[in-house]
């Protein structure tokens, strides 16, 4: 009756984004933006499909690098393998972010168990951490361009004020994990009562864990910090994402014949990702990120319909193409891969007992 639900909850909010992007797509002239569409060069989709896989590897890369930088050995497939699979995750669970990072750590943990939970988990930190300063950073370079060309429109200043904000309050977190030892201390008392509900035992002491998780934690994001060439390698690849994506957008707009500024591509790009992870409990951020795409585009002169047409061909790349890559990349993964993932997701559920009895000494593992 449960897993009803479930699907009869994920169905509607399905059915809710698909309602959101057929409004969208009626208030901008339906004839016009499929003609383009239909007219649109199959040979610059697929560089754009291109691009959006070279977005991926750079991100892939950046973290493998991070994770060096951190004395922590990811692998550059191993990293690539996990980066794709985490980006399934955040299309499929609507979870801003957090579905997609913790696939990537549960795959790394099967691929490596000699590798402790806090170790990967600041090598993920440190490298969104990163993801996020190279976000605020194209995107103040962008705006001060067009500010002073006269060509950011002023609503957008604010929008675009608020996400960098946002993304760089994010970011103290990450690099400054120990400043979330009190939520820890909250989050382990109230698991230490759902441990002893469901499975009994009691007199434990998950906070002082926590706080020790988190120390472990801090220790390897200052780790991180003083290989200042790895750091700086691992910059310049998260940079030459977000640079790949705005070309991928560019190569699209190329594609329907409409011409678009680089600057403001790097403005939108950057923003249209963003609205990508907002939490708005759709699958995908489903008909949410088309209609505020098509808003950005249009803020920044862009014919409606041409405005539409971009809006779903990024989308056809980045939830069809990604979502194809991923089940290619989960095939190549292999049948042995899966026992793996199963086998560490019981022993989860093994060290969750062993906790709620009092026992376990919190090691790696």
């Amino acid at each position: 009756m449960a897993k009803l639900s479930e699907r009869a909850g994920y169905a509607a909010a399905l059915a809710v984004g698909v309602a959101i992007i057929a409004l969208t797509i009626a208030l901008s002239d339906p004839a016009a933006v499929a003609a383009r569409i239909a007219g649109a060069q199959p040979w610059l989709i697929a560089l754009s499909c291109l691009l959006d896989f070279a977005s991926i590897a750079f991100f892939a890369l950046a973290w493998t690098v991070t994770a060096m930088a951190l004395g922590v050995r990811v692998g550059v497939v191993d990293g690539f393998v996990a980066s794709v699979l985490g980006l399934v995750a955040d299309k499929l669970v609507a979870s801003a972010s957090v579905s997609g990072e913790l696939v990537r750590l549960a795959y790394v943990k099967s691929r490596r168990s000699d590798v402790g939970y806090a170790e990967l988990l600041a090598t993920l930190m440190v490298h969104r951490f990163l993801y996020n300063v190279a976000f605020v950073a194209l995107l103040l370079i962008a705006i001060s361009d067009l500010v002073s060309s006269g060509g950011l429109p002023h609503a957008l200043v604010f929008v675009s004020a608020l996400a960098a904000l946002s993304t760089l309050a994010a970011s103290y977190l990450l690099v400054r994990p120990e400043s979330l030892k009190g939520v820890a201390r909250a989050a382990a008392r109230y698991s230490e009562k759902l441990l002893a509900r469901f499975y009994g035992g009691g007199g434990l002491d998950l906070a002082s864990r926590a706080e020790g998780f988190i120390d472990s934690v801090a220790s390897s994001v200052r780790r991180a910090w003083r290989r200042k060439g790895l750091m700086a390698l691992a910059s310049a690849l998260m940079l030459l994402q977000w640079v790949a994506g705005a070309l991928e957008l560019g190569a699209l707009f190329s594609s329907i014949g409409y011409s678009v500024n680089a600057w403001v591509l790097l403005v939108t790009f950057p923003l249209h990702c963003y609205l990508t992870a907002l939490p708005v409990g759709i699958p995908a951020a489903l008909g949410v990120t088309e209609a505020g795409t098509v808003a950005l585009f249009v803020a920044f002169g862009v014919e409606r319909s041409a405005a539409m047409a971009v809006t779903l061909l990024v989308r056809f790349v980045e939830v069809w193409f990604e979502l194809a890559l991923g089940a290619a990349v989960a095939v190549a993964a292999g049948v042995g891969q899966r026992e793996r993932l199963l086998e560490l997701a019981r022993n989860w559920r093994v060290e969750a007992r062993v906790l709620a009895r009092g026992g376990g000494g919190g090691g790696k593992g």
